[in-house]
């Protein structure tokens, strides 16, 4: 297919989107949130699109492509678990923070405005991190299925949703949700249907099988078991979440949209897990597109995958900008300011520019997810309960220095494809022990902590 043609659908669907959204009238305190005004049905799509980047039809496939049954099965558990803390520990947060826009806000009231900033900091590199991923599945996708530049699809989506969120704000961002959410499902039931067609369901089982599918090694159990820890820690720190859930209604309709939206993200995971390890039973040899190199090209499936590609991204990164604006705005900066703006379009100007580098989009996540991991327990430590800074800082802190010291005596950092600061395994998967490290010694440290401070 001629790569003007591929340009002019990217280009047609940014524009829709974006006059779209011409028409909304948002006051100043709809920037960030739109308070207590959303239902069920809203918020559910909302939470699905905005966590269904791009990288769906990257890093499951890639997950798949090296791992095993529990590696697919916990990669997409992975993916609803988030929501399992939402429904828990939502409603009680925005009860407690009635006039809320970021979980940054709520560790401000229990520890202090240093707690605040380093929650703040933690979130912004993990969003910025996310926001890398979400350009360097641009270059892979559409390298994939046409000859187009990764990068000038990536400036275009940049510069669109920069324009309207700049405008509008998370206004924005929320009703666009809705419009791509019903397209994103659309296009994967009849990117599916044409998966299946091409593949009988006993072909599938065979691939997939010969790809891992059926084989559940206790180095894969570990591998999987690391990722639910990783993804539900760091998904936590997404503050696109946050804004959406201090956006509800009441608690009932946060309940019922974690539930909704935890089922769509885990059947959606697991069909393109499945997918992925179908291409590797196949043979494909390019991890991260395991699952697109299967189907056949032709001028309606690249329009297909342009179309799916182009909304799966533009429904992350506006989010992801969004919410970087929001917690440098509101945690850091504390002012609604142009600085803000600035910021966030440096912090988008860098992930673009790293991201032309990533050759592993799952690696990307790990470093991230690692120092949410760090940071999990003691910012959910008791809720109700008011302290001091330093309470949250050195279990912070003490846990990145045990995980390094862990992995500097004890990871064969010649044969380990992660070395040090990348948390994998041997098989370059996501490794259990430096995430328990992570996990229980903050844990452990938070509740020594907490007894010396009484």
């Amino acid at each position: 297919m001629d790569t003007n043609l591929i340009y002019l659908i990217v280009v047609a669907i940014l524009s829709w989107i974006y006059f779209k959204t011409r028409n909304l009238k948002s006051n100043e305190d709809e920037y960030f949130v739109l308070n207590r005004s959303e239902g069920v049905l809203g918020l559910t799509l909302s939470f699905y699109a905005s966590g269904m980047g791009l990288w769906i039809l990257t890093s499951p496939a890639e997950v798949a492509w090296y791992g095993l049954g529990y590696d697919i099965y916990g990669y997409a558990l992975s993916a609803a678990t988030p929501f399992v803390l939402i429904y828990i520990f939502g409603p009680k947060i925005a009860e407690l923070l009635p006039n809320g826009v970021t979980l940054a806000q709520f560790v401000e009231t229990k520890y202090g405005s240093i707690a605040q900033k380093v929650v703040s900091s933690v979130a912004v590199i993990y969003m910025g991190a996310f926001l890398v991923a979400e350009f360097a599945s641009i270059g892979f996708v559409f390298g994939s299925i046409s000859s187009v530049r990764g990068v000038l699809i990536s400036l275009l989506i940049a510069v669109t949703t920069l324009a309207y969120l700049f405008k509008h704000g998370f206004k924005a961002s929320y009703f666009t949700d809705k419009l791509q959410s019903f397209g994103i499902v659309f296009l994967l039931v009849i990117v599916f249907t044409i998966w299946f067609n091409q593949n009988s369901p006993s072909q599938i089982m065979s691939f997939a099988n010969a790809g891992g599918l059926n084989s559940f090694e206790t180095f894969s159990l570990k591998s999987a078991l690391a990722v639910i820890i990783a993804v539900t820690a760091a998904e936590v720190f997404s503050m696109g979440y946050w804004q959406r859930t201090f956006s509800a209604e009441n608690s009932e309709v946060i309940k019922k949209a974690s539930i909704f939206s935890g089922l769509g993200a885990f059947l959606t995971i697991l069909l393109l897990g499945i997918g992925g390890a179908v291409g590797a039973g196949k043979g494909l040899e390019t991890p991260s597109l395991s699952f697109i190199d299967q189907l056949e090209l032709n001028n309606f499936t690249i329009i297909l995958l342009v179309s799916l590609a182009t909304l799966l991204v533009t429904s992350s990164i506006d989010t992801l900008e969004n919410a970087i604006a929001s917690t440098i705005s509101v945690d850091i900066i504390k002012k609604k300011s142009e600085e803000a703006k600035l910021i966030t379009l440096l912090v988008v100007c860098t992930a673009l520019i790293i991201s032309l580098e990533v050759t592993s989009i799952f690696n990307v996540f790990l470093v991230a997810d690692l120092f949410a991991t760090c940071l999990v327990f003691p910012a959910f430590y008791r809720l109700k309960k008011s302290s001091k800074d330093a309470l949250l800082i050195i279990p912070f802190v003490g846990s990145l220095i045990s995980v390094y010291i862990y992995r500097y005596l004890f990871i064969n950092l010649s044969e380990n494809p992660g070395g040090i600061f990348i948390p994998t395994d041997l098989y370059g998967l996501a490794d259990l022990n430096t995430f328990a490290i992570a996990l229980f010694s903050s844990a452990l440290i938070t509740l020594v902590a907490d007894s010396l401070s009484k």
